[in-house]
């Protein structure tokens, strides 16, 4: 039993199957390679490197995945987002011809995957979560624009300059009448026919069709003569093993290799969550590290590139019955088969048709049902939104979303630096403790402050907590307070800081003949205190266990002696 759970999930997945579940699976990996093969060609396109190495990356790393990945049900292929930017990097990295860009996104998918697994392994799965939902629906909204600009000289027939969104697009629109209509007009139909498809019958594999129709058609109607643009000669057979060469400045290729690590384990890893929790699993983002860590070294290996968790395939394999590895690896097969025998029908396919497949993904990426949600609930949250769109617009898809994370970290800092705090007291009906910003009807218990503060103290927001204590007790100052009580069950940490502003308030009390009472608090906070001489200076030389255990054990017992009609 030990040896058996200690095989990747894929395998275990292979070793439970049934001749009935096996037929399942194999058809629905036939089904995913009808999705895969049109998006791994697109994608190809969109970093400027040949078509077929796109389904290169549809073979290999799907396969190994099936067996080593983390998630049986999970399907890896290339992505928008990640090809997008590895694109762009290719392209800063001044890589012109075909075969430098090939042997340049080879080298990126491996150093993805060296450090992915090297993250797994230091258990680094929580840096899926420095990409949050707000910046991480910008990230995408704006690559969706972006990649939708891109494409339109494909479509089109209309060649952009260099610049950004904004200077392209005003270019683009000053010189329509430059459009091929041909090109455009065949573009256009197949495009209402892939968005109908999405939006009334999405069980129908459009792409995989249009992909069909549209070899005929340029076949038939020799559509290369009317200067229509074609694939063009694709080789047959399988990737072969490669060592990628790639002669570039460390430190850039760095910076490109960890931005890309990120994203495209952001993305992988929401993919891989969202289908778990339909299917109640549980995943281990750690475990998912190295499994795309070890699908990217082999894409790079064998002429591919950097892939991720593909949600549109993952759902046609789970909607198809798929519920093995087995599922990937029949998908893989499927792919190399075809490579194999029909790598000249592919060749007639119009550019203009993957562009529009692009065109509709990129649609698709634009997730105006989350915004309006952050709108309704979190207005900041929403600004994040659009801020990080316009980065992404305006200076580029790296650079913006570095920017929206700095913002988003400034934030979060601002709002650790003067977090939440309340004061708790009873209402007439209850002798529960109440909150005062929420019951405003709530009066103080009689010789007692009871202060919340709802972060740990730590050094950005240490003179803020000193500020509002203090605060508080000089509100209190023509009245007969007894006690002051911290309610320190949200701290988490403690340091240095945390205990200078303990000591601080517990001077400012004394000086007031006011006992200090410390209550709630996690282990490493109260083990900072009882270490220090905070401990000697707090009611009952302990921290009590809650407020309201500290309330019976010191005031209680006092407040019984006196007289029962002073009020606060």
């Amino acid at each position: 039993m030990k040896n058996f759970l200690s095989l990747p999930a894929g395998i275990r997945s292979l070793q439970q199957l049934t001749p009935k579940n096996a037929l399942n699976d194999v058809l629905a990996g036939i089904i995913v390679s009808s999705v895969a093969i049109p998006v791994g060609l697109a994608y190809a396109n969109l970093m400027g490197v040949p078509a077929i190495i796109g389904l290169y990356a549809c073979i290999i790393p799907v396969f190994i995945y099936a067996l080593f990945g983390a998630s049986p049900y999970l399907i890896v292929g290339p992505d928008a987002a990640v090809s997008n930017i590895v694109g762009l990097s290719l392209t800063a990295f001044s890589l012109v011809s075909t075969n430098d860009r090939v042997q340049g996104a080879a080298a990126i998918a491996i150093a993805v995957g060296i450090i992915s697994i090297i993250a797994g392994k230091l258990r680094f799965g929580f840096i899926a979560n420095f990409l949050s939902r707000p910046i991480l629906t910008g990230y995408l909204a704006g690559v969706g624009i972006e990649l939708m600009i891109t494409q339109l000289p494909v479509v089109t027939g209309i060649d952009l300059p260099k610049g950004n969104f904004f200077q392209q697009t005003h270019f683009f629109l000053f010189h329509l009448s430059s459009i091929h209509w041909i090109t455009f007009a065949l573009a256009l139909c197949f495009f209402i026919f892939i968005r109908l498809c999405v939006t009334f019958k999405p069980a129908i594999p459009a792409p995989i069709i249009t992909v069909i129709i549209a070899i005929i058609l340029s076949w038939a109607f020799n559509l290369p003569e009317h200067g229509v643009k074609i694939l063009g000669y694709l080789p047959s057979g399988l990737p072969r093993f490669q060592i990628p060469s790639f002669d570039y400045p460390i430190t850039d290729f760095i910076k490109t290799v960890l931005a890309v690590t990120i994203i495209s384990f952001s993305s992988g890893i929401i993919t891989a969550r969202s289908f778990s929790a339909k299917l109640g699993q549980k995943i281990d983002a750690n475990q998912e590290l190295i499994g795309f860590g070890i699908a990217n070294i082999f894409s790079g290996f064998f002429q591919g590139f950097t892939i991720t968790g593909a949600d549109s395939r993952t759902a046609v394999g789970i909607s198809s019955g798929g519920k093995t590895a087995l599922v990937g690896i029949t998908s893989a097969i499927s792919i190399g088969i075809i490579i194999t025998f029909l790598s000249k029908p592919l060749g007639l396919l119009p550019s203009s048709i993957l562009s529009i497949i692009l065109i509709s993904t990129a649609i698709n990426l634009i997730d105006v049902k989350t915004f309006r949600f952050l709108l309704k609930v979190s207005v900041i949250e929403a600004c994040f939104v659009i801020i990080t769109v316009l980065g992404v617009l305006w200076v580029g898809v790296l650079q913006g979303i570095i920017i929206a994370i700095g913002i988003t970290l400034l934030h979060t800092l601002l709002l650790s630096a003067k977090p939440r705090d309340a004061q708790l007291g009873i209402t007439s009906t209850s002798h529960d403790l109440v909150n005062f910003n929420l019951e405003p009807n709530a009066k103080p218990i009689p010789h007692c402050i009871i202060y919340v503060f709802e972060a740990s103290i730590v050094f950005f927001n240490e003179d803020f907590f000193i500020n509002r204590c203090i605060r508080i007790i000089n509100e209190y100052q023509n009245q007969d307070i007894r006690w002051f009580i911290l309610d320190a069950s949200v701290m988490t940490i403690g340091d240095a800081s945390t205990l200078y502003a303990l000591n601080h308030i517990s001077t400012v009390l004394k000086q007031q003949d006011i006992t200090f009472v410390i209550a709630g608090g996690h282990f490493n906070f109260r083990k900072i205190i009882a270490k220090s001489d905070i401990i000697h200076q707090i009611a009952g030389n302990k921290i009590y266990e809650s407020v309201e255990i500290a309330l019976n054990e010191l005031i209680a017992p006092q407040l019984t002696d006196t007289s029962q009609h002073h009020h606060v």
